[in-house]
């Protein structure tokens, strides 16, 4: 099965960060996804959703046989290009074998109510503004996008502003605190 280009991020909040800036991306398959979060497997170091966690994904990632995956951005966003080709199941697994470092991640792999209803509010803020087909989170905080879904190009200046008004609704990172 061959696969298109896709834009990835790894969490809803990255999302956020990251969709804005899709139009540097190819167009044949926009597609945004998130992936999971969950526990340090023992022996781990790294803090999940610490400051370097962001970092020490994108290493673990790379370190799972994928060089091609990028450090994050200086706002610790991880905009992450998927090169056609890649294995499917390569990158699910990869993904699996990092989740505990993934941006959002946090030490017992759930999201609060709390945070999940603040991420629920961004998906509906972006409704909100001519965006009716934005998901809601699934039950760990992540969203998939399909921008042809939407109906948006990447780097869609109103779906762009639409993330940047409606950014304000999510939790915090990890380390932040408020706004």
């Amino acid at each position: 099965m061959s696969m298109k280009t896709m834009l990835r991020t790894i969490s809803a909040i990255a999302l956020v960060l990251t969709v804005g800036t899709a139009g540097c991306a190819g167009h044949d398959d926009p597609k945004v996804a998130t992936a999971g979060s969950g526990a340090p497997k023992a022996g781990e170091g790294a803090t999940a959703g610490g400051p370097d966690s962001e970092l020490k994904y994108s290493q673990c990632m790379r370190e799972q046989g994928l060089p091609w995956f990028p450090d994050p951005g200086p706002d610790g966003s991880l905009g992450v290009r998927v090169p056609s080709g890649t294995d499917e199941n390569k990158l699910a697994k990869a993904q699996e074998a990092c989740k505990a470092y993934a941006p959002g991640a946090n030490q017992n792999g759930k999201i609060s109510a709390d945070d999940l209803n603040k991420i629920r509010r961004m998906s509906q803020c972006i409704r909100d503004r001519g965006f009716p087909k934005y998901p809601d989170p699934d039950p760990k905080g992540g969203i998939r996008v399909d921008q042809r879904t939407l109906g948006v190009e990447p780097g869609d200046p109103a779906f762009q502003k639409a993330m940047k008004e409606c950014r304000k609704y999510l939790p915090p990172r990890k380390g932040e605190g408020a706004a």
